[in-house]
């Protein structure tokens, strides 16, 4: 009974340490995005759109996200950064590791608006990255069914060869397009070849392998159960966590607002 219940509280910490991550910026960063999306369209991914996590703020405040932050929460700050890898050969990572800011994106690539962050948010923070203040390491949290979990597999086979900013980019681009990549072992094998892997023989084999499918089951449940992040995209950009889809000018003003955080 004890090996169970340890989990369950420790998992409850996690999610409200979560709660607390200064929810000035997640409330009105959200309202932010809110009247954001509502001038535009929809995108023509069947997912919902923008659906925030059962730990998230509603989003019903609203205003502008505050030029500053208080001090990290110690327990806050641990959380947080047990989540970073941190690692210079990470694949599936973008930047310094030493970046003042991480920003971790969490994704399902058959998520429209997940789609759209991934055409137009994540280009803006390429300056960021290049600048060396930010890192993005990257989550799949596939939740949309099997072809989402293939999807993810097949992300992980690509990391394996070095390609993986690359398929991920393709996948999305294909998405924005209304032209989905077809989820199935050969329609990645075309993929991969698109994108230029070099050994496709390797890239089956990793595809199905018990290692990439055990790497993708491990990334959804340490997101949904550990973190309780049940909707995408999904972004925890330093201490700060934001659901849905942030344009570019509000991930900015985060990421600055982050960087000014007194007791880093």
């Amino acid at each position: 009974m004890t090996d169970n219940t340890r989990p369950e509280k420790s998992n409850r910490s996690l999610i409200i340490a979560l709660i607390v991550l200064g929810l000035t910026v997640i409330a009105l960063a959200i309202a932010l995005v809110v009247s954001h999306l509502s001038a535009q369209s929809s995108p023509s991914s069947p997912t919902t759109p923008a659906a925030p996590s059962t730990t998230a703020d509603s989003g019903k405040k609203s205003g502008a996200v505050p030029d500053e932050l208080g001090p990290v929460d110690p327990k806050l700050k641990e959380v947080v950064e047990s989540l970073w890898r941190r690692d210079e050969h990470d694949p599936m990572a973008e930047g310094k590791v030493d970046a003042g800011v991480v920003v971790q994106i969490y994704y399902d690539f058959r998520c429209g608006y997940c789609a759209k962050a991934a055409v137009e948010t994540e280009p803006g923070l390429q300056r960021h990255i290049e600048d060396g203040t930010v890192r993005v390491e990257y989550h799949n949290l596939p939740i949309l069914g099997e072809d989402s979990v293939l999807l993810a597999q097949g992300s992980v086979a690509a990391a394996k060869q070095g390609k993986f900013i690359e398929y991920h980019r393709y996948v999305f681009d294909k998405q924005v397009a209304q032209q989905p990549v077809e989820a199935t072992e050969d329609g990645l094998a075309g993929v991969a070849k698109e994108i230029g892997v070099s050994d496709l023989a390797k890239f089956r084999a990793d595809l199905t392998s018990e290692e990439t499918r055990s790497a993708v089951t491990s990334a959804r449940e340490r997101a949904t159960d550990q973190l309780g992040i049940t909707g995408t995209p999904a972004f925890i950009v330093g201490y700060s966590y934001v659901p849905g889809f942030v344009p570019t000018e509000t991930m900015d003003k985060i990421i600055a607002a982050e960087l000014a955080r007194p007791a880093r």
